[in-house]
């Protein structure tokens, strides 16, 4: 459906992109052979996070009919560590994903260490214990091996129970990922990172730093010092999870992650389906329509006259409309009337 459309759009500039830059490095006479690789490598989508404005598992049946199309050898045939659905927290649909397709990624957007404090900064986690939802990642990072162990019946005792260096092989393959949004206060302390160390003590998760990307909001956040951060990491990582910090990429240009917006009152940015759109109006990465030009005071004559000329053929419709259903109304009367006295001179 809509899912494997935006694919498919991004695949062909994609590829619309490589080939201009074939082009321009064939002009410049590069070598063939690594023209050749170098498009081979560009004109793929790799990679696949379903993440932005909408809780992806709240789309549950459509989302999980495109990860398995996305996977699906006869069509796309993406590896299946390279698709990724990221969700707030719905901890239900996180094991029925573990339940229909535990091959795929699934990354938690926790921020919080505790439930008081995600609570505030995540409105939607109210009434979803941050501990069932560590349990629900937890299950899914662990069900292939779980899978292999049942179908192994010399370890059919093993089930539930998991040594270290099961976890730590699970944990390897990234299957489930924390996102934990760096913002200077209380989810940034250092107290914060212990109680964060110990929320997935002895489980092995997967923890990605985000550092916060500034965007033009009422609300006046930051990110924390390179050093507090690194300080951070370092503590989380000491309870046994794998810790980094993510790359920022893009935010000089307002699309590091976080930054996907744009001010209204400069641009009007409209759906991908509403296109084609002229080139002139479209800058790269966005779609943006110049906006209108506002009419002035003294209406032009000729517009107004172009404009009553487009009612004029409406009006005359309307009104041909209005008779033939009073005609159509008036011979039903008398056909029923008719119909009335025969039944009576019988």
């Amino acid at each position: 459906g809509e899912i494997l459309e935006q694919l498919v759009h991004a695949s062909k500039i994609l590829s619309e992109e490589s080939r201009d830059d074939m082009m321009t490095e064939e002009e410049e006479g590069t070598d063939s052979k690594k023209r050749q690789k170098k498009q081979k490598r560009m004109d793929l989508i790799r990679n696949i996070v379903f993440m932005g404005m909408g809780e992806p598992l709240n789309n549950y049946r459509n989302v999980l009919a495109a990860c398995r199309a996305m996977i699906d050898r006869r069509l796309w045939n993406l590896a299946h560590n390279r698709v990724t659905v990221s969700t707030v927290g719905v901890a239900s649909r996180m094991r029925d994903l573990t339940r229909d397709l535990p091959e795929v990624n699934l990354a938690l957007s926790l921020h919080a260490p505790n439930q008081p404090m995600r609570e505030k900064i995540v409105p939607s986690a109210k009434g979803t214990p941050i501990e069932s939802l560590i349990e629900a990642l937890d299950s899914h990072m662990m069900a292939l091996t779980k899978r292999k162990l049942l179908e192994n019946p010399q370890e059919d005792d093993k089930t539930t129970d998991f040594n270290i260096e099961e976890r730590q092989s699970a944990s390897k393959k990234k299957r489930a990922m924390i996102e934990y949004v760096m913002l200077v206060g209380d989810t940034s302390t250092i107290e914060a990172a212990h109680q964060l160390g110990k929320l997935c003590e002895g489980r092995h998760l997967v923890v990605n730093l985000i550092p916060y990307n500034k965007t033009d909001v009422k609300d006046k956040l930051d990110c924390p010092s390179e050093e507090h951060m690194q300080e951070f990491r370092r503590i989380v990582s000491s309870y046994g999870s794998f810790c980094s910090i993510r790359r920022t990429m893009g935010a000089d240009i307002a699309g590091a992650c976080g930054q996907l917006v744009v001010e209204q009152e400069k641009k009007q940015v409209l759906d991908i389906e509403d296109g084609p759109f002229p080139k002139d109006n479209v800058k790269v990465g966005r779609i943006v329509a110049t906006p209108r030009r506002k009419k002035s005071s003294g209406t032009d004559s000729s517009s107004s006259e172009e404009s009553s000329g487009k009612q004029q053929p409406t009006d005359r419709l309307l009104h041909q409309l209005t008779v033939a259903t009073a005609i159509a109304a008036s011979l039903f009367v008398v056909s029923a009337s008719l119909l009335v006295l025969q039944k009576r001179r019988r």
